[in-house]
């Protein structure tokens, strides 16, 4: 399970910290109260618009400690300054994806912070992040038992219900809590979960918005929107997304990952890279960084990533794919065959080793098996014209040229703006005699889009002349 984490803090307004008529001890306590609020923004990324109630403990706590010196207000205010602390930590290790140590911190921190809601709601978010739906109910037992109307008892239980993908109760929940607080971002943020969940993309992406709206930053937002841009799917405003959230966050792992996943060369290796070397163990990482690898052609590299996720994950049917894909680029055959053959048993939509399989059959002179694949590969791909210029120019090369043409046909018409796919439906015209309407296509071939050798595909076109 890929941990999520949630920042629930709310937007207060900023509290009048130093007042001049205060005697010096009030003084004192209330500076120091301002040193840990800004620690405590610059910890989290915060704006300087809004303080969480961490932090707004702080100040209170100072400020109640000046007020009554002779009453332990010193070591009071250490409390909260251990507390807010202890929590600032147990927070960055979640979203670093090191739970068990994420966990530790964040008991320590609700001890110091006198098992507040907040802390208490702090610590549930370790099962969240973990997907356990009896451990994230039990964690939210004790906010219930304080005040079960409260905002986050109510949102705790919501997350809980999220964490089984119980939409309609967590939808219970987070009404309550909406109607508790309908100003308080991490109403929306839970909101913006739910509606995802749900399906609901418009709801989800104004629940996202709304959070947005009162912290421009807030990297959680960010990452939702992400998440729902993935679904719908918009590769580019996901991408956006993404960076965004990494721009307020830029060493949490999972929005390393899935922007590594949208990207491609040095950068994409980068960013799976950190990714991976912040959560050694985790196999989809290991596996993007492997895919990433084979995209830039360093195949060994991705050969050996493949087979160490295989190692920990024997059944992995895309690791299976993806390695059958790596021994492909390696002439490898018989052994890429029946990888192939293993991932598509799990994934049979994988496009890529369904394409790749054609190739190895191609290779292989099967052409039969070879054209068969190359037509469930273009089934696969439904709106790519990939699979279909493979099978043209392998039709070609075998002079079956009727056959070459009627793949080429139905690539241009999937894709008419490919430069690639305009060039080899030309050479099939050619190949067919039909001098003037290859013309034609050689022509919409180098006004087309898409990487090509177009000096190429224009001494195709002089020859016809």
């Amino acid at each position: 399970m890929t941990p999520r984490t949630h920042r629930p803090y709310r937007h207060l307004p900023e509290p009048e910290i130093v007042r001049a008529s205060r005697p010096p001890a009030q003084a004192r306590a209330r500076t120091r109260a301002v040193a840990v609020v800004t620690a405590l923004l610059n910890a989290t990324g915060a704006s300087a618009g809004w303080v969480g109630p961490a932090t707004w403990l702080v100040c209170l706590t100072s400020s109640a400690a000046a007020e009554s010196p002779n009453t332990g207000g010193a070591e009071t205010v250490e409390a909260a300054d251990a507390g807010a602390r202890s929590a600032a930590r147990g927070r960055a290790l979640l979203r670093a994806g090191q739970l068990k140590e994420a966990e530790a911190a964040l008991k320590q921190a609700a001890q110091q912070r006198g098992q507040s809601l907040e802390s208490l709601y702090d610590l549930a978010r370790v099962h969240f992040a973990a997907g356990d739906y009896n451990r994230a109910r039990n964690a939210c037992r004790p906010l219930i038992a304080k005040a079960p109307d409260a905002v986050f008892s109510n949102l705790c239980m919501a997350q809980a219900f999220l964490t089984w993908r119980r939409a309609t109760r967590a939808a219970e929940y987070v009404e309550k809590a909406q109607a508790a607080a309908p100003e308080q971002p991490e109403v929306y943020q839970v909101l913006g979960d739910l509606k995802r969940v749900e399906g609901d993309a418009a709801a989800s992406e104004a629940a996202y918005q709304r959070v947005l709206r009162a912290r421009p930053d807030d990297p959680d937002a960010q990452f939702g929107l992400g998440q729902l841009y993935l679904i719908k799917p918009d590769a580019s405003a996901a991408t956006k997304a993404f960076r965004a959230a990494l721009r307020s966050a830029p060493d949490w792992p999972e929005a390393q990952y899935e922007l590594g996943r949208l990207t491609s060369g040095p950068e994409a290796l980068q960013l799976l890279q950190h990714a991976l070397a912040a959560r050694p163990k985790w196999p989809e990482a290991r596996l993007a960084l492997g895919e990433a690898r084979l995209a830039n052609r360093e195949v060994a590299e991705a050969e050996k990533l493949f087979r160490e996720v295989l190692k920990d994950a024997p059944n992995m049917a895309l690791a299976h794919a993806r390695l059958g894909m790596a021994l492909e680029a390696q002439g490898d055959l018989a052994r890429a065959e029946a990888e192939l053959k293993r991932g598509l048993q799990g994934l049979p939509n994988d496009a890529d080793a369904a394409y790749t399989l054609a190739r190895v059959y191609a290779q292989s002179d099967r052409p039969e098996e070879a054209f068969e694949a190359f037509r469930n590969a273009a089934s696969q791909e439904r709106s790519g014209s990939r699979a279909l210029v493979a099978a043209g120019r392998y039709a070609l090369s075998l002079q079956r040229n009727t056959l070459a043409q009627a793949f080429l046909e139905k690539a241009i018409e999937r894709t008419p703006d490919s430069a690639l796919a305009q060039a080899v439906y030309a050479d099939a015209l050619a190949a067919r005699g039909d001098k003037a309407q290859a013309k034609v296509h050689y022509r919409l071939s180098l006004a087309a889009q898409g990487p090509i050798d177009r000096a190429d595909v224009q001494r195709r076109l002089d020859a016809l002349k």
